[in-house]
């Protein structure tokens, strides 16, 4: 994700920036965008406009912030935090952050709570399956007379659930 992809989810919105102060992006600056429904901020490299992170909040807290980290400086960004004593995972006060995989859904996310509509809140993941297995669960879709995303969907679903039972994800 680059800063022109923000700034036109965004409508341009900028409402003010400040220097970066960790250590963990390279030439990072910070920007803020704010609209009537939401706040947003993103970290970007002053040299090549890549996003570091960038953070979404409605004013209304109808909704936990959304972060999207990028993936090539999420560990240089943890390990600072672990070195500051920050835990990561926390907005603000007891606010945990609702991390996305995706840059596309974070941009998709931001702009409907930006401009105050109405938005799918699953959280989009990337899948890369085998053309055997793709093929099975096209044949199975088939047999339901569902699509391919809804027997993924399912199939997802299930493994989830079957973690909460077995007490391996809360």
């Amino acid at each position: 994700m680059f800063l022109k992809d923000v700034n036109e989810a965004l409508d341009h919105k900028i409402v003010g920036g400040s220097e970066y102060q960790w250590n963990c992006y390279p030439e990072a600056r910070f920007m803020d965008y704010e609209s009537e429904y939401a706040h947003v901020g993103v970290l970007f490299s002053t040299d090549t406009q890549v996003i570091y992170c960038a953070e979404i909040n409605d004013k209304e807290n109808k909704y936990k912030p959304y972060r999207w980290l990028n993936p090539e400086y999420k560990d240089a960004f943890l390990d600072e935090a672990k070195q500051r004593g920050v835990d990561p995972n926390y907005a603000w006060d007891d606010t945990e952050w609702l991390d996305l995989e995706l840059a596309e859904d974070w941009l998709e996310k931001a702009s409907a709570i930006f401009n105050g509509q109405e938005f799918d809140d699953r959280i989009l993941i990337s899948l890369d399956l085998e053309n055997d297995v793709i093929l099975q669960l096209s044949m199975e879709a088939h047999k339901r007379d569902i699509t391919l995303n809804k027997m993924i969907d399912i199939v997802l679903q299930t493994a989830i659930d079957q973690h909460r039972v077995n007490g391996t994800i809360s």
